[in-house]
């Protein structure tokens, strides 16, 4: 299947929410067609060494600005994981070859819900309280990282992986580790730098 790509300086995954300004013609020009045909584009991880072969598709979700140079802001959210065939350019944008990996599929509540438990410990941790309900609702590895900002390397490790279990052990880990370091927690609920 053949997507149009957008290389970033970070990485999108399924459930994602991700702002965007788009100032480029050739990405202004890209966001209006995928806007106007109700089309999907895909965001793959480049920094100024490498490009990632293992993208997501995103959609998107809400037009915030548009402004008078064609210009927008909108704001995009992660679908399917895709791995980079090949690419080639056609008018200046970077077009993918390009395999959807299989669909995630949900961890059996045994397995998920400790993780899940220590994913709200974490936000209670550093004094977030609102809006509780939408996070006991999650069901997969990556809706646990809407609160939790980590390095583009660390997103990119779990969005190679195609296990949702690999997932959820690393994340384990990771969140354990940062549960363990209460000294970063104020008694009140909060975080101190």
């Amino acid at each position: 299947m053949k997507l149009k790509l957008f290389p970033l300086n970070l990485v999108a995954f399924p459930s994602k929410l991700i702002p965007l300004h788009i100032f480029e013609e050739r990405y202004k020009k890209m966001i209006n067609y995928c806007i106007n045909e109700k089309k999907d584009f895909g965001i793959i991880y480049q920094n100024t060494k490498t490009q990632s072969n293992i993208g997501c598709s995103v959609s998107v979700e809400k037009i915030y600005n548009k402004y008078s140079d064609g210009r927008i802001d909108i704001l995009v959210k992660g679908k399917k994981i895709f791995k980079v065939q090949k690419q080639t350019f056609i008018d200046n944008l970077m077009i993918g070859d390009i395999v959807f990996m299989s669909d995630l599929e949900p961890l059996n509540t045994e397995n998920f819900n400790p993780l899940l438990d220590k994913y709200i410990k974490l936000l209670l941790a550093v004094g977030f309280k609102e809006n509780l309900d939408h996070h006991l609702n999650k069901t997969l590895t990556f809706e646990l990282l809407e609160m939790i900002q980590t390095s583009n390397d660390f997103e990119l490790e779990l969005l190679r992986l195609n296990s949702e279990q690999k997932r959820a052990e690393i994340l384990d880990r990771f969140f354990s580790s940062i549960l363990k370091q209460s000294d970063l927690f104020k008694p009140d609920g909060g975080y101190q730098s």
